[in-house]
């Protein structure tokens, strides 16, 4: 199928996201995506603001679960007719193509599972009755009493005659799947065995070969080979597009500097500002869990981020045409630090790929 198959689910996908934005920044309580991710968690629907940035994201969003969108609806306090279109958007985004659906399965009907009727059914009166194939009867156990007495015929019942009976009939067919099933478990058996045989040597191993015929040992990995890579860069975004999102997960973080730096307490806090994005974020080291650190750019705009663990951690983006545009402050129990400080030409150390750098 054609990319056209898939522009409408794409479409669709794009107007939730903005839909789900413009809830989000029409809030009156200017709620973060962090606490709006708390309370989304809070009833019952496990997410996270890192979740969260994607489905919101202006360009390449991630889909929305269903149950999310419910939640954030009933959280931000939105109109009942808004879930009702973010639902319909949602079924537009996830639908397949119709190149792509499995086929619809055709309905069993009782002509196809119901065996041929027995000769002597009344509803068989006029239909000639086709011939019926002997039945399969297993061989007798022996017998360990004595013989049976010479020109006595032993029987069950009535011999396997056209009028046989439907109830005996229906006894007798199971056994047929039960031995093709028997018969080709023993077939799979001797393969295993003689596979065993064949490729095991006479005790199981390879100590009676040659060294020529002994399979070559698997090459090992290299360091190299068994080091994970490092996360994709996937966020692409300026500006006010970037409100919000991580620089970690970003290409923000590639061209990024510290601009402005302020010491005290015994921490450390930066102001971090990429050209390319015209976005900045605040990062603080030498902090321990609870507590926060925050960038505010010069038209209100705010976005904070509370320490979970490790002795590092930095905020989500906001928009900003230079560093002097927008301030970052950690705030501790033992008091409040900003980045006041010019740093040296714009110190650019990257964004820290550990994980005290995506703890979102």
């Amino acid at each position: 199928m054609g990319v056209a198959d898939h522009e409408p689910a794409k479409a669709a996908k794009q107007q939730l996201a903005r839909l789900l934005r413009s809830w989000w920044e029409q809030d009156p309580g200017k709620i973060t995506q962090e606490a709006l991710a708390r309370r989304i968690t809070e009833r019952g629907v496990r997410t996270s603001q890192e979740m969260l940035s994607r489905y919101l994201h202006r360009t390449r969003p991630t889909l929305a679960r269903p149950d999310v969108i419910r939640v954030m609806h009933q959280v931000l306090g939105r109109a009942p007719q808004e879930l009702q279109t973010a639902l319909a958007l949602h079924g537009q985004a996830s639908a397949q193509p119709a190149g792509n659906r499995p086929a619809a399965p055709q309905p069993v009907t009782a002509d196809a599972t119901e065996p041929p009727p027995a000769p002597g059914r009344p509803d068989d009166a006029t239909a000639p009755a086709p011939p019926e194939a002997p039945a399969v009867l297993a061989a007798p156990a022996p017998r360990t009493g004595p013989p049976p007495v010479t020109g006595t015929p032993l029987t069950t019942g009535a011999p396997p005659a056209a009028g046989r009976p439907a109830r005996l009939t229906a006894a007798l067919r199971p056994r047929r799947p039960r031995l093709a099933a028997a018969l080709a478990a023993l077939a799979t058996g001797a393969c295993v065995l003689t596979a065993a045989v064949t490729f095991g040597g006479k005790d199981g191993n390879d100590a009676d070969r040659p060294d020529e015929q002994r399979p070559a040992a698997a090459p090992a990995l290299s360091p190299a080979a068994r080091t994970p890579s490092p996360p994709t860069l996937t966020a692409h975004c300026r500006g006010e597009s970037c409100l919000g999102i991580d620089p970690k997960y970003a290409i923000c973080r590639e061209d990024a500097a510290t601009y402005y730096t302020g010491h005290g307490h015994g921490i450390r806090v930066e102001l971090r500002f990429s050209p390319t994005c015209q976005a900045a974020w605040g990062k603080m080291s030498g902090t321990s869990q609870g507590d926060v650190v925050r960038v505010t750019n010069n038209a209100g705009r705010s976005r904070h981020y509370t320490q979970q663990w490790g002795h590092d951690a930095h905020s989500t983006m906001v928009a900003a045409l230079n560093p002097d545009d927008a301030t970052a402050c950690a705030r501790t129990p033992r008091g409040e630090v900003c980045a006041t400080v010019p740093a040296p030409a714009g110190t650019p150390t990257h964004t820290p790929h550990s994980a005290a750098a995506g703890r979102r």
